[in-house]
Order: structure tokens, then C-alpha cells, then sequence
């Protein structure tokens, strides 16, 4: 029933309320939207990744128009197209670099076939109105902290949240364990009082 209400509105006004909170407007953004998504990733090719992985990275874009969109600087569908376009050229940009340095390693064939099949495990398009918005939220919670970390910072961030230990990003990046703690305790305390609780509950909903 909310969703058919929703239908009948513009959609900056179901921007508005995706940001304020209602998942059903997000949905429907997302539903209006995919075609658009499909016509930008037909545009990409990798090599190392499905048309579905590039459609995913697209739609996480998406997301992240709606949630960063400003109604005072653009139309949101152009919005959205920059926002789609500039994620799947992030993925492909990321995706290549992986690649790249799995080959100057001289990986075996069957080391690249692994990775590949992990890296597709990471993006693959499993369920439209969950894994993909908790991904994008995921991104999106990761950009906002970023924004309130100096270099230092970003870099234990980074290697954090990859799973190094404290030892471990001691000796990567030259710095004392008491910085390092210093700094996760900065950054999970910025995700307490920074973040929308809105995003988080989609995190850790399911």
C-alpha cells in the first residue's frame, strides 16, 4: 500500500523521503532507476568481472545519488547518472589495479582463478533491495568517516578495516599502538554520533 501511494509522487520528493528514512522510497528510486543503471554498465567492460558485478557497482551509485543529493545543485537524474557512472569506473578502476598486481606477482593459473572467484563473491548481485543497499551503505558510512580523518589516519583506517592486526599496521605504517587505538576509538566514535541511525539499522538489520 505504501509503495502504491509512493508511485504517484516526483521523485526528488522520493529522494527526500529515501533520505529521511523510508526504505519503501528507496526501493522504489531503485526499481525507477534500473534501467538506467543496465544502459550506463553496458557501456563498461572488464575483464575480470560479470555484467552483473558492473550492474551492482552501478546501483550502489545510485544510492549514493540519493543519499547525497542536493535538490539546490542539480536535477537528480543527472545526479544519479554522474553518480552511476563515476562508482562503475571506480570498481573497473580497482578491479584492473587487483588484477594487475595479482599478474606481477606471478600468480599461478589457478591463484588468479581463486582470487577471481572471491572478487566476484564480493560483488556479486545477490538481492536487489538488501545485499546491494547494505553494501552502498556500507560505502557510504566509509566516505562520511574519511571526512573527518587526516592521511595518518585514513591509513589505519584502511588497513583496519582489511583486518590487520595493531602489530601489523605498527610496522606498515611506522607508527606507535598508541596512535593506532587513538584512532579506531576516533572512528568509532564518529560512526556513534555521525552517521544516520537510518543507514546503520540497514547494516545490521539482517
Amino acid at each position: 500500500m505504501i509503495k502504491y501511494n509512493l508511485r504517484m509522487k516526483r521523485v526528488e520528493k522520493l529522494v527526500e523521503l529515501a533520505q529521511s528514512g523510508l526504505i519503501e522510497a528507496l526501493e522504489l528510486i531503485i526499481e525507477k532507476y534500473y534501467p538506467m543503471v543496465v544502459k550506463i554498465s553496458s557501456k563498461y567492460y572488464a575483464p575480470w568481472a560479470e555484467f552483473e558485478d558492473i550492474i551492482q557497482n552501478g546501483l550502489i551509485g545510485l544510492i549514493k545519488a540519493v543519499f547525497y543529493f542536493d535538490s539546490e545543485k542539480s536535477s537528480f537524474n543527472s545526479f544519479a547518472w554522474r553518480s552511476i557512472e563515476s562508482e562503475i569506473k571506480t570498481f573497473i578502476t580497482y578491479l584492473n589495479r587487483r588484477k594487475n598486481k595479482i599478474l606481477s606477482e606471478s600468480s599461478s593459473i589457478d591463484s588468479l582463478n581463486e582470487a577471481e572467484g572471491s572478487e566476484q563473491a564480493d560483488y556479486s548481485l545477490e538481492d536487489k533491495n538488501s545485499s546491494v543497499i547494505k553494501n552502498a551503505f556500507i560505502q557510504i558510512i566509509k566516505e562520511k568517516i574519511m571526512n573527518y580523518l587526516k592521511d595518518i589516519e585514513i591509513d589505519i583506517f584502511e588497513m583496519w578495516l582489511e583486518g590487520y592486526t595493531y602489530k601489523e599496521i605498527e610496522k606498515k605504517l611506522n607508527i606507535n599502538l598508541k596512535k593506532i587505538d587513538n584512532t579506531v576509538q576516533k572512528i568509532k566514535r564518529i560512526g556513534k554520533t555521525k552517521i544516520d541511525k537510518f543507514i546503520l539499522d540497514q547494516i545490521f538489520s539482517n
